[in-house]
Formats: C-alpha cells, structure tokens, sequence
C-alpha cells in the first residue's frame, strides 16, 4: 500500500468525520443537507485515494479489489456511490429536506384498501396511522433519502447494510454506519 495514497485517503476520513458530526447533530436541515454532501464527496474520494494507493502492491491491489466488489453488493454503500456520482454529474437531488415526512412501504399482495394518516399523542408528536402500510415513520426537521440517479438508473435509498435492515433512510441514520465502515476499511489498510 502506497503510504503517500494512504494518508490522503485518511486526510479525507478526518474531514468525513466532520461533516458526519453535523449529519448527526441539531443543526438546521440546510447545514445537514449540505454536509451529507460533503459526506458523500469524502466518502468516494477515500475509495479512489485507496484505489490508486494499492495499485503498485499485489496483495493491496486484492484487498481493494475486494472493497470494490462489497461496494457494489452492499446496498448501502452501492447507494453512497451513486449518490455521490449523482451529485456531482446530474441536477437531481438524492436528498432533500424536510420539515415534516411520513415514510413507508408498500408490500406484496396489498389489495387497495390501503389508507395513511397522522395522529397526534398527548403531547402533541405526531404518528402515522395506517392500514396496509409497512414501517411507517414520521420525520420532522430531517434530511431525507431520495433516489440517486447515475447513468439514467435510479438507486433507491438502502434498506440494507453488511447484511443487517436499515431502519431508517435518512442521512442521520446511514451516515454513522458508513462512518464507521471507512474507518474500518482504512485500519485493514493501514496494517497491509
């Protein structure tokens, strides 16, 4: 592994980090947006500063070939590329903001009498009501997922991640798991 490529690559973790703490802090749903921007740009320049980093090295340039391969399987981080590449090639958003969002699904063999509503607790939180839907979740003062368009296809957000459900599609949700596996991934390279 290129030492010069590896801490480039860590130079850029330090600036995720960053923006991952205003991702996930109270910030105003604009300084999120544009830090889970930042988030992404970080993100898949870690993977090109690995890439050309383990180039020269045979068993680095395995190791990496690897990374890639789990890049495209692993719905989340599939989802983290393509909505980079989506922001910096295209004019749709993969995210937008959000004062106030009811999400959900859809499953098979829904018959139409499928209804949704919001009601509100004693103190005044809202919460969906509904009849066919699944996983229904209110969102407020939230930068949500949307679909990341790359090359003419759509990437919906992940419901997945290293084999485990994602119980949110949101930037505050995702961010701390792909945090963390790019900390992980750097420490595999640092010990090569």
């Amino acid at each position: 592994m290129n030492k010069d490529g590896l801490a480039q690559a860590q130079e850029r973790l330090a600036k995720l980090r960053f923006t991952a703490a205003i991702v996930t802090s109270d910030a105003t749903t604009g300084e999120r947006e544009s830090a889970w921007l930042d988030f992404i740009q970080y993100h898949g320049t870690i993977y090109s500063k690995l890439q050309q980093a383990s180039k020269a090295d045979p068993k680095s340039k395995l190791w990496f070939e690897g990374k890639q391969a789990e890049r495209k399987s692993d719905e989340l981080l599939r989802y983290l590329h393509h909505a980079r590449n989506a922001a910096e090639h295209t004019i749709i958003r993969s995210s937008s903001q959000a004062d106030f969002s009811i999400s959900g699904y859809v499953g098979a063999g829904i018959d139409s009498n499928v209804s949704l509503g919001i009601g509100y607790d004693h103190l005044g939180r809202p919460y969906g009501i509904t009849q066919g839907l699944g996983n229904i979740q209110v969102h407020q003062h939230e930068v949500m997922l949307n679909a990341a368009r790359d090359r003419g296809v759509d990437y919906r957000p992940p419901s997945e991640h290293l084999g485990k459900h994602l119980a949110e599609q949101t930037a505050g949700a995702v961010v701390p798991l792909a945090l963390a596996y790019v900390e992980t991934m750097l420490s595999e390279a640092e010990a090569m």
